[in-house]
């Protein structure tokens, strides 16, 4: 790939930023998945469930949450990539500058389409945990989550914090005081629960896709189980 992108390699996410951000990503994600089997199984042998002994798993997750959207803010260097390069113009005259804009898009499709997988199953299981015991008040709990997260990317955009940040107490009241002045402004609590609202969307559609891939994988079992029989 390196080869193809000669002398344009830079062009590229350093790849060291990638596999940090990815595995930032990843983690939430494992962590929903260990949260919900846990509980599944805790309530199965006891019939309940002792929160506080999730709750630190559950803030961590929530604390790491932000780093898979964040993946989709990474479009800014692409288009600072079209924008301040001579690569887009080059398209029209040289053939490998072609194959290299097209390489670079293709990186920026599958990195930040990694960022929104992991979002989505990152909240799916401990959705579908939460739904059918809270119901409706389900709702409440992903509008809260959908606007920390978004609130989360802002912080980590523009103020630069990272999850790691939570570990430090001096960062911590920094964080506190950015979100409290950002709740005096308007245009920009605007802009932050309009991208909630975009990742809540995209949430639903996933969520309407699982539910029809799971019935279709459901009914070719039963299917295959009635055969069988």
């Amino acid at each position: 790939m390196t080869d193809l992108l000669t002398p344009d390699a830079a062009l590229l996410r350093p790849e060291r930023n990638v596999l940090i951000n990815l595995f930032l990503a990843i983690l939430p994600v494992v962590l929903a998945f260990a949260i919900a089997r846990g509980v599944r199984g805790e309530m199965r042998r006891t019939g309940r469930v002792r929160w506080p002994l999730w709750s630190p798993l559950l803030l961590l997750w929530l604390a790491f949450l932000p780093n898979t959207c964040y993946l989709l803010t990474e479009w800014r260097h692409y288009l600072d990539t079209v924008a301040f390069t001579p690569l887009y113009a080059r398209t029209y005259a040289e053939k490998p500058a072609l194959l290299t804009l097209l390489i670079v898009t293709a990186f920026y499709l599958l990195y930040s389409g990694a960022g929104l997988w992991t979002f989505f199953l990152a909240i799916w299981p401990l959705d579908r945990l939460t739904r059918r015991r809270l119901g409706r008040i389900t709702l409440v709990l992903q509008a809260g989550i959908f606007t920390l997260c978004a609130m989360g990317v802002y912080l980590g955009l523009v103020w630069r914090f990272n999850s790691q940040d939570i570990l430090q107490p001096g960062k911590v009241s920094d964080i506190l005081q950015v979100i409290a002045d950002t709740l005096h402004r308007p245009a920009l609590d605007g802009l932050i629960l309009a991208f909630a609202g975009v990742l809540w969307a995209l949430y639903a559609l996933f969520d309407i896709w699982m539910d029809g891939a799971l019935a279709r994988i459901r009914a070719r079992t039963a299917r295959r189980n009635g055969a069988s029989a």
